[in-house]
Formats: C-alpha cells, sequence, structure tokens
C-alpha cells in the first residue's frame, strides 16, 4: 500500500467540487495582525451554535449530472457545533466515518477493513480547534483537526482505525467563513476539511504513518486529498 508522510503532500483541490478556496488577499500575509478580541467576538456571534447540518463529500456512488457534466458527490445530514464564548473556540461534528471506505484502496488486505467500515453506522466524534483569522470583507477561520478515530471488529479482532485530515497550517483548503448571502441579508457558515489517509492499529500515535486514501472515482485519479464541506442549508 502507498505510505505517505503526515503533511508530506499538498492537497488538491478537486474538480468536482466547485468550491471557494481560503484567500486572505495576500499572499505573503506580511501585513497580517491578528483579531482584537472585539473582533474574535463578533467572528463568534456569527458562527456559533449547530448551525452547519449538512456534509458533502466526493463519492462515485452517487453519481448526478449537471449541465451536461457529472458530479461525484453526496450530501448527508451531519450534526456540528462551533462553541468556547471566542476563547478557546472548537468546532465538534458527529462524523459518518462509513463513508471513508469508498477511499480505502482496494486489495486483499484491506478488504475486510472496508466491510467492516462500510457497515459502521454510528456517528465519531471529534474536534478542531476553531482560529479566527479576519472579520472583513468576509470572516473567515482555521482549522486544525484531530484525528477522527474508530474502533473497528474485523479479522476476529478489534482494530483502532484512525483518519488524518490536513490542518489549516499544511492546506490552504481546511478553513471555514460565513459566505455572503444577498438575498438574505445575512450569511451562512460553511467548513472544509481536506481528509488525506488512514492507518490501521498505529505504532506510535506520536508519529502517523499513514495509508494514502485512493480518489478513484469511476476510473479517473482526480486527487490526492479532498476536501469534505460542512455548511448551513
Amino acid at each position: 500500500m502507498k505510505k505517505i508522510k503526515l503533511f508530506s503532500i499538498v492537497a488538491a483541490f478537486v474538480a468536482a467540487f466547485a468550491f471557494t478556496s481560503c484567500n486572505t488577499g495576500d499572499d505573503n500575509n506580511s501585513n497580517y495582525q491578528p483579531l482584537t478580541k472585539a473582533e474574535k467576538d463578533v467572528c463568534y456571534l456569527k458562527t456559533y451554535g449547530s448551525r452547519m447540518s449538512k456534509l458533502t463529500y466526493l463519492s462515485d456512488e452517487h453519481v448526478t449530472e449537471k449541465d451536461g457534466k457529472k458530479e461525484y458527490y453526496d450530501t448527508l445530514n451531519v450534526a456540528t457545533s462551533i462553541h468556547g464564548e471566542g476563547k478557546d473556540t472548537v468546532m465538534t461534528v458527529n462524523f459518518p466515518v462509513k463513508i471513508f471506505a469508498r477511499y480505502i484502496p482496494e486489495n486483499a488486505e484491506t478488504k475486510d477493513l472496508k466491510e467492516a467500515l462500510k457497515k459502521y453506522e454510528l456517528p465519531v466524534n471529534f474536534k478542531s480547534i476553531v482560529y479566527y483569522y479576519s472579520v472583513t470583507p468576509v470572516i473567515q477561520f482555521m482549522l486544525f483537526p484531530d484525528a477522527i478515530s474508530v474502533n473497528l471488529e474485523y479479522g476476529g479482532a478489534t482494530h483502532k482505525v484512525k483518519f488524518y485530515c490536513y490542518s489549516s497550517g499544511n492546506s490552504r483548503y481546511t478553513f471555514g467563513q460565513v459566505t455572503q448571502d444577498k438575498s438574505q441579508d445575512k450569511g451562512k457558515v460553511e467548513a472544509y476539511l481536506v481528509v488525506y489517509g488512514y492507518e490501521v492499529d498505529p505504532k506510535d500515535e506520536k508519529k502517523p504513518n499513514p495509508t494514502a486514501f485512493n480518489f478513484n472515482m469511476a476510473g479517473t485519479q482526480l486527487s490526492n486529498g479532498t476536501q469534505i464541506k460542512f455548511f448551513e442549508p
């Protein structure tokens, strides 16, 4: 199986997702000034709570067409929460880990893992630190997610499986923002995590050694990592 070092590759933007990338307007950030407490409070008031109740993920099991082009993604309900009153703010997610089964390479070694993951119906809770970065012209925040961990029963034993996401410090495609909705005179919260690999029964939790996900959709290799979008409907 293809092994990758943690944060060793830059996640590619998947064409099937027409998502907005994080753009601070200053490529080298040399003039960036951290937000004041008052500015962070404004950001928090616009983002806190359980607003994001949907997620969209890359999948060729739910293919649709738009303007004559196939779109490889599906949308599910999800429970999220941003809380912390602007201090030590975190985003928590009850995540449907079964969707990762599609990204695990297909071979004899992974067959039982994939089947066990497909059957795992319970959502797995994980959290991400939220760091508010910009308040104007758009509220944006960085995300620093924990690994997503689950215990699976297969092959006559219990296995700990961890799934890895890039943090905002390692991918500009991991971030959150409040979109501008002129029709409703308010914005909606959305967040993006870039997932890229997994590890079974880690030998050293402090030194991850993940296997790369396979984003081969309908015979086409799309990327080395892909976004999962959480959004407010």
